[in-house]
């Protein structure tokens, strides 16, 4: 308490952050805009912004700010909109006795701990001590985390860590959240502040009086980094995807004492250019460049930043209603197959605890005239490990490796085109899978256990449009209970904004008619994209096997939509199978006109009789490949692509979505 009394007196007299120096400092940074998925895949980027600002600051604690270039591009469509002007500029006094972020439409008046009144509201806690090892500085600064929790949940306030020098005071760097209370906007789910100083040396003749107490003269702790992230949902409807916008700044190139212009402080505190007024020269990053680093671009498969963010939120508590209605994608909602006909459905989720949510499903489909519901249970630690539990009913399943389309496309493809891309069948049971991660690395471990009786569809439902010829047989699935166990493993990496790479091994073992059974599958992925992300290659590669006794429907199947395009649908089976798939992309018109090439080989074979008596597939013969090419727009979301399938194929359009968007759908 003797630290944190000393930090308020330093931030009360203005010594702490160089109200008695002057100085003119550059900052740039960016400001991302994406969609975040609740299943920890991949972010979704929609815009990214870039921002150029001169900060200054006079001898008696004025400050004025000048935004000469700002510029932005859109990756998804979006409509348009201005951030809060504090997404684009730097904090330069560790925020004042009332928070406020967002020009105080996120929070505000949320009380500093080290402000006046702290101890009244606040608990602290020291948890770490730092020994900070510095060039300029004989002796190592030692600095000490001191934790903050309020003493009522229920009022605006700080929650998180404040870092402080050792003798000083000095505020070195703040990490922290808020209190539900705090929140302005009812979309708000969290909101995450990192603030970091950096030490300034200044040499004795210099330094000037008022410097902090017990600090060595010429020792000044200003503003180096910043991070604001805002996460939102829909406040009545709960989504497996929320908008996150993240801020971010680099305060450096300090000039002290520099010589301005008389009145210069009279101005107006934050000047900005229009967008797209400054040259490239005002910049000395480019608008995409951190994409990778921040796991944002297409390439970047390992976001250790973004693991870092996942856990640090988790230990904050949601401003969103606790219960809320539920979804976990448009085609629970509404959907349209051969198995169910039209399906409609809608669920509720409750969020007792920051580290736990349940939710739970429910719908009814009218041509199989039978109810689906299912009930999960997700606990994270904050710490890398989530397990989740779920019990299900009826619920729709389709084999693989790969899905023909997502659930709204397919939908749209059997209402309108009577041509469903599945090969539905239905599962009762339950299942309980943990995930670890592993170190400091893109590296997880995960185990699960589960028990599922299968159940096949009745009569085919025809959506009445299109050829009636075109409609495909429900085939029959294997019925009856399997009990199985599994163990999965996945390392992501990447390097820089050129390339990344994705592994993952799984393995499981089953008991199915009295009999057991052993099935593994591998992937690998690499992704390549220069440095503005207009062109883009991805190649995947796949195999798996299985032996002993399984169901059909859990056999490997290759041919048409989603695997081998050109091809009969699902036309190959059986117990091994190998599939290599690329593609590159072009942009050509930037927003409007992305040109897209396509090619991939893939083989299946130990076939077993029962399985191509019942569903009439066959092994492949050996390697079976396709090669097109096609176009896309509205960035890249709408595409169609034209494939021939080699040897023996025939030439397919496929129509299809950004793989990114259909987890959603």
């Amino acid at each position: 308490m003797s630290l944190v009394r000393l930090a308020r007196a330093v931030r009360a007299s203005g010594t702490s952050f160089g109200h008695t120096i002057s100085y003119a400092a550059r900052a740039e940074g960016h400001i991302y805009f994406y969609l975040e998925r609740d299943d920890g895949g991949d972010p979704v980027p929609v815009r990214v912004d870039q921002v150029a600002v001169d900060v200054y600051r006079s001898g008696d604690g004025r400050t004025r700010q000048i935004l000469r270039g700002l510029r932005r591009q859109e990756l998804l469509p979006a409509k348009d909109f201005r951030y809060y002007i504090d997404r684009l500029t730097a904090v330069q006094n560790g925020f004042g006795d009332r928070i406020a972020i967002g020009q105080g439409r996120d929070v505000r008046d949320v009380p500093h701990p080290l402000g006046t009144g702290g101890e009244a509201l606040y608990r602290y806690r020291t948890v770490t001590t730092l020994q900070l090892t510095l060039q300029d500085r004989p002796a190592p600064i030692r600095v000490h985390e001191v934790e903050v929790r309020p003493r009522r949940d229920d009022v605006p306030a700080f929650v998180g860590s404040v870092f402080l020098e050792e003798g000083s005071g000095a505020l070195v760097r703040m990490v922290f959240g808020f209190t539900p209370a705090s929140y302005i906007d009812p979309r708000t789910d969290r909101i995450h502040v990192r603030l970091e100083h950096s030490p300034w040396f200044l040499p004795a003749r210099e330094a000037l009086p008022g410097s902090p107490p017990g600090a060595p003269e010429g020792t000044y702790w200003l503003p180096y980094r910043q991070e604001v992230e805002v996460r939102r949902e829909m406040p009545s409807v709960d989504l497996p995807v929320g908008t996150v916008i993240r801020a971010q700044l680099l305060v450096t190139g300090y000039d002290f004492e520099p010589e301005l212009e008389p009145g210069f402080f009279a101005g107006p505190r934050v000047t900005m250019v229009p967008y797209g007024a400054a040259d490239s020269s005002a910049f000395q990053e480019g608008l995409l460049d951190r994409m990778a680093e921040e796991g944002l671009s297409p390439v970047s498969l390992a976001a250790l930043e973004a693991e870092a963010r996942q856990i640090a939120r988790e230990q904050l508590v949601s401003g969103l209603p606790r219960t809320r209605l539920f979804a976990d994608r448009v085609s629970s909602v509404l959907r349209a197959n051969r198995a169910e006909g039209v399906h409609v459905g809608m669920g509720v989720s409750f969020a007792p605890r920051p580290i736990l949510k349940l939710n739970a499903l429910a719908g009814y489909g009218f041509a199989s005239g039978k109810p689906s519901g299912t009930v999960r249970g997700r606990w994270s630690s904050g710490g890398g490990t989530t397990a989740t539990v779920e019990l299900f009913g009826y619920q729709l399943r389709d084999p693989g490796p790969r899905s023909g389309a997502s659930g709204t496309l397919n939908s749209l493809s059997t209402v309108l085109r009577n041509l469903d891309y599945s090969d539905p069948y239905f599962a009762t049971g339950g299942r309980l899978a943990v995930e670890r991660r592993l170190g400091d690395g893109g590296a997880r471990l995960r185990l699960g256990v589960a028990w599922e009786d299968f159940d096949g569809a009745g009569e085919p439902w025809s959506a009445g449009l299109g050829a009636g010829d075109r409609q495909r047989p429900l085939r029959p699935v294997g019925e009856g209970g399997f009990m199985s166990g599994s163990t999965g493993f996945a390392m992501r990496w990447a390097s820089g904004p050129g390339w990344g790479v994705e592994t993952g091994l799984t393995g499981t073992v089953g008991r199915w008619d009295g009999e057991s059974s052993a099935t593994i599958a591998a992937r690998l992925e690499a992704r390549l994209a220069n440095q503005d992300i207009t062109r883009q290659a991805r190649v995947a590669v796949e195999a798996g096997a299985a032996r002993g006794a399984l169901p059909h429907q859990l056999h490997f199947f290759l041919g048409g939509r989603g695997t081998l395009p050109g091809h009969p649908f699902r036309a190959y089976g059986g117990r091994r199978f190998l599939l290599a798939r690329g593609q590159a992309s072009l942009n050509v018109v930037p927003m409007w006109l992305t040109a897209r090439f396509l090619a991939g080989a893939g083989a299946v074979g130990a076939t077993p009789g029962s399985l191509a008596d019942a569903w009439e597939v066959a092994p492949s013969g050996g390697l079976r490949g396709y090669v097109g090419a096609g176009l896309s727009t509205l960035h890249d979301i709408l595409r169609i692509d034209g494939v021939w399938g080699l040897p023996g194929g025939a030439f397919e359009l496929v129509f299809s979505v950004d793989r990114r968007l259909r987890p959603y759908l």
